[in-house]
């Protein structure tokens, strides 16, 4: 059953919205389809380019081409299931769900959650070094280090464009508003981090998913409490573009 007595100070109180929006087992379904997007065209892309000699192991392992391209194709295959299967499972179009044309309030929450991201996502990352001597991003960083050339400019697109977009559509347009539905906005805010932190995961980066919690709350409460995508959008390029530059310009960790 869907509950209804969440706090209507945001326009994505689902008291605003039609009782069969976000039914439970739709959303797991379409997450489920997500996953599967996010996974099989990129393998298959990458797996094509090296059965032709068009990429090294090598390669794989910075942010070369090869890797940008698999990581936009990903996105564009999750984006045709979002396109075709949101606005259905919401019952609202992409408008209601702060997919709209950019306001003055969206570039000032934008700008504001951009700065709080960066605190809270630099305390937590201190917090975890100190208590669990576990360091964040250390893969990441090494990646985007080894990277050279044109593609450092395709790794500035991804994360700064492509990346915030998409991702601000999945985990906060979809993940955050189904969870909206059965439970307090706290609880949404916490559970949509989570996932966000969780599906950043790699192999040997373990430390940077609390971190991203961190910075997944933000963004989640910048769009709640604005209950416009763009202005979680904009905290999240400005947050990766206030990285890259850390990294990249003044080669911190």
């Amino acid at each position: 059953m869907v509950k209804t007595s969440i706090s209507a100070r945001s326009q994505l109180s689902p008291t605003l919205w039609p009782p069969d929006a976000f039914v439970w087992w739709r959303s797991l379904a379409f997450g489920s389809a997500l996953l599967i997007m996010a996974l099989v065209p990129p393998v298959l892309a990458l797996a094509t380019m090296l059965l032709f000699h068009l990429v090294t192991l090598q390669d794989l392992r910075t942010f070369s081409w090869a890797a940008i391209v698999a990581q936009l194709i990903s996105y564009a295959a999750q984006l045709v299931v979002i396109v075709a299967v949101l606005p259905s499972l919401a019952k609202r179009p992409f408008s209601a769900l702060g997919l709209r044309a950019p306001r003055p309030s969206d570039l000032v929450w934008g700008i504001a959650g951009a700065a709080v991201m960066v605190l809270a996502g630099s305390l937590a990352a201190a917090l975890q070094e100190a208590v669990f001597h576990l360091k964040a991003d250390e893969v990441q960083v090494q990646m985007l280090r080894s990277t050279r050339g044109s593609a450092i400019a395709g790794f500035v697109f991804l994360a700064c464009v492509a990346a915030p977009f998409f991702e601000e559509v999945t985990f906060r347009g979809f993940v955050f508003n189904a969870f909206l539905r059965y439970m307090p906005a706290w609880a949404a805010v916490i559970l949509s981090a989570v996932a966000f932190g969780l599906v950043h995961w790699l192999p040997g980066n373990a430390g940077a998913i609390v971190p991203l919690v961190a910075g997944g709350v933000v963004l989640a409460v910048v769009y709640y409490r604005s209950g416009s995508l763009v202005a979680s959008m904009i905290t999240h390029s400005l947050f990766n573009l206030f990285t890259v530059f850390v990294v990249l310009v003044l080669h911190q960790s």
